[in-house]
Order: C-alpha cells, then structure tokens, then sequence
C-alpha cells in the first residue's frame, strides 16, 4: 500500500544573535496566549509537481532555512511558562535552540494528491510534520520535506499558533522560499519585521493575557491534551476543494448587491463575499431553523492596520488577529435576498471590529465558548494569502492546503493559483457534503445554467 517513509532527521539550528526586539526572549501578548488551548500545532502542506530533489537542493532548503530563522527567531524557540513572572514567553536563548526537520520519501501518486476532489486526509496528514503539545517547553515549528519516488516534492510544515498568525507564517515562507530560490542571497523586502508585542497597546494587556492563560490552560505546564477522538474525527469529516476565479468572484458580490432591499449598497470584499456564499450553501444544505441567532459563522480580522502602535512600514509578526462572530438565522440565510444578508452582516461585525478593535477583548474566549449550538462556520486565512507564491526555485506550487481542519464546517481559504482567483477548502461530515455542494454551485449559476464556467473543483 502506498505511504510515507522516514528517510532522515536534521536540525536547522538559529544562528547566534543579536536579534531584534525584544531579543531572545519574547513575552507573548494575549493576542497570542488565546490559543495556547490548542491541541494540535497548524498544518499546512504545499505540492510542487515538477520538482525534483537533488543532494544539493535539499542541502540549500535546509541551509537557507537556517538563514529565514535569523530573520524570524522566535520560530526557532520554544514555548515556556515563566513561572515566577507568571506569563508566557518564546524562549530563543538556549543553544539547542532550532527546527526539526523530517526528510521523508513516499511511493504516493503526487499528481493524484493534487488532482483529487476529494482530499486524502491520511496520506495528507502523512506528509506533513508534527510534535508534542503536552507539557511546555514546546517547540513552535517543524518541517517535513517529501520526495516523491514518481516525480514531485512536497513540504509540509507544523505552527503552534501562539508564535504567530497566518499573515507572520507567509511571510516567513515567502522570506525562506526567497533565500532558498536565489542560492542563499538574503531576502530583502521593503517591509521590516518585528516580532515586538509592544505595538498592541493595551492598559491591562499583561493581565489580560495571564487570564486567558489561566481561563485556556490552567494547569501549566500541563497543555490541554487532545480527545482520543480528534483524529478519527479528522477521518470521519470530508474536505473538498473550490477554486473560484476572478469573473466568479466578480459575480458573486454583484449579485450581493443587487439582492440588497432598501438597504446601503456596498460592494463586498472578495473574502467576506465568498464567506458568506459558503455560509449560505450550508444553511441551505443543513436546513437550519428559522429562529433568530440560530447559527454562527466566525471569522479572522487583521487588526494591524487598525491598532495605534502599528507602523505603516513594519510588519509585525506575531498574533494579531480578532474572532469575529456573526450571528444570523436559518430564514435569513436561505431567504431570496440570502447573500446580501449575510453579507451585510459579516460586512457590519467587521466595521464594527476596525472601529474599536480590541473592545471587549477580556471576553473573547467566552464568546467563542457561548456561541450556538446549531451550526457554525469558522473561516481561517484570506483571499490575501498568496501561498501559491511560494517558490523554493522548483517552481510554484500545484495544490496548497490546511491539514488541520478538525471542525465541522470549518473553511480556509487562499488566494488561488490563478491571479485573482480565491481558493477555498471546506470540512464537513460526508453526507452534507454533496448537498452542500450542488448549493454552493447553484449560487453562482446565472439563470438558465446549472453550471458556473468560473468554478473549478479539485
């Protein structure tokens, strides 16, 4: 049977400092302590078709991600309760200080991986890294790289969220991916990094994220552990992939327009038009009740353009994202004008979030724990993301995609291959996905299809 094999295990070590502020030690804030509950680090898996891995290519992605590390330290540190400041840190200060790497072959078919419609959950958890999450210190990044023994390579990586956000981890990729691309020249960008937490001013910011430490993990250094049950729910839920492109995307927030009744015009972002289009489909697919608030979908904000320590030519790196919940009924989503409605109403949490974007911030992990019981949507990512950007010098890849999507009804989304194109993955148990589906088509159907030429399944 077809598999993954460990071939090798190295070490990419950090490079001696100095580093940036706030050095080898950095104190996380509480944008970053909300999610040390979690119980599994953030997988995500990149398939390059068309490569090949020689000796001396593998020897530069390693050597060049050492160099990435000196830009981006803390991911080359551990996760640490300081017990006598009572708070958490990443700690870079050890020697040992660096990041697994698993150098793996696999007799899998890449170009089948990468084709299929419906995601291969085990041979893409195969391919991808892992490590303990029980008791801290923990290490807060890995990597897997993959030879294909038919031709391809695949790089699988493993993020514990509190060290940083999406939008810190791709620049991380595009920063390693440069170095690697262009023989080992540094990386030189027009956007400074800073993994400094100061920007996040808050009056009670250190009590606050010793709060969520104690509400998230009260028996450190103890972690929350996983249920038995987490991977067998991964297994058990079906994950597809939809690509939609620019004439799509372009169609759905006209039409959440033109569905608008008495209400303000506006015209959506691609990444709040899309949401809601998924949202829509699973109403639709789940039958939800009509009762006011009976479903939930969550949703990511960046708040750095939003917070007043922020500078306009310094991307901070850390944690800096807000969950948004918007709350709606089973009526609304599926009435005729259903779009627009649950446009308008990611549209207004999302104003309302920029306006005072760490308001209510002492109670963000009971919201999250408060939210209905019937059905919720989370979307991670952005149709920002340009992770198909990312070229170690094998070219760009052919299917990126998150791993570690444990929830039912849980979407991530990246910008697709294409330019301007929006890909978006969904998780769901497999009997709704086929309703979900023939839903999520139909929606983007003009009258007299029963297709849409703009969307692509994988």
């Amino acid at each position: 049977m077809p598999g993954v094999r460990i071939i090798d295990m190295s070490f990419a070590p950090l490079l001696p400092g100095p580093y940036p502020p706030p050095g080898e030690i950095v104190p996380l804030s509480f944008l970053d302590t909300r999610w040390i509950h979690l119980q599994h680090p953030v997988q995500d898996l990149l398939l390059y078709p068309d490569s090949t891995l020689s000796s001396s290519s593998l020897h530069l992605f390693k050597t060049s991600l050492t160099q990435a590390l000196s830009f981006f330290h803390p991911l080359a540190g551990k996760l640490t309760h300081r017990h006598a400041a009572d708070h958490l840190v990443i700690d870079s200060s050890s020697p040992d200080c660096g990041v697994s790497v698993i150098e793996a072959e696999s007799d899998l078919d890449i170009h089948h991986l990468i084709n299929e419609e419906t995601i291969d959950i085990i041979a893409f958890k195969n391919l991808v890294p892992s490590f303990s999450m029980d008791k801290l210190p923990v290490p807060v990044f890995a990597v897997q790289i993959t030879k294909f023994v038919g031709g391809g390579v695949s790089v699988g990586t493993a993020l514990h969220h509190t060290v940083m956000d999406g939008i810190g981890f791709w620049r991380f990729m595009e920063t390693w991916a440069a170095i690697c691309r262009d023989n080992g020249v540094p990386f030189r960008s027009h956007l400074q990094t800073s993994h400094d937490r100061d920007v996040i001013l808050h009056p009670h910011m250190e009590e606050i994220a010793r709060r969520f430490m104690k509400l998230l993990a009260p028996d450190l250094p103890q972690l929350p552990q996983a249920p038995k049950s987490l991977l067998q729910d991964r297994v058990r839920l079906t994950r597809r992939t939809f690509t939609l492109d620019l004439t799509a995307i372009k169609f759905l927030k006209q039409r959440a327009c033109t569905q608008s009744d008495n209400q303000t015009i506006f015209m959506p972002s691609a990444s709040i038009a899309i949401a809601a289009h998924v949202w829509v489909s699973l109403a639709k697919a789940k039958r939800l009740p009509k009762e006011k608030d009976a479903t939930s979908l969550w949703l990511l904000v960046d708040l750095r353009a939003y917070l007043k320590g922020n500078k306009n030519d310094v991307l901070f790196t850390g944690n800096c994202i807000r969950g948004v919940p918007v709350k709606s009924s089973g009526q609304d989503l599926t009435a005729p004008q259903g779009l627009a409605n649950a446009c308008l109403a990611i549209s207004h949490a999302v104003k309302a979030v920029r306006e005072r974007p760490l308001d209510g911030v002492e109670r963000w992990p009971e919201e999250f724990k408060n939210r209905p019981t019937g059905m919720n949507v989370m979307v991670a990512g952005s149709a920002r993301w340009g992770a198909y950007e990312i070229d170690f010098g094998w070219g760009t890849p052919g299917r990126v995609e998150l791993v570690s999507m444990n929830l039912d009804g849980e979407v991530s989304m990246f910008a697709g291959r294409e330019k301007g194109s929006v890909q978006a993955t969904i998780a769901l148990s497999r009997e709704q996905m086929e309703v979900f589906e023939k839903a999520f088509i139909a929606g983007l159907a003009q009258q007299g299809q029963s297709d849409y030429p703009g969307m692509a399944r994988l």
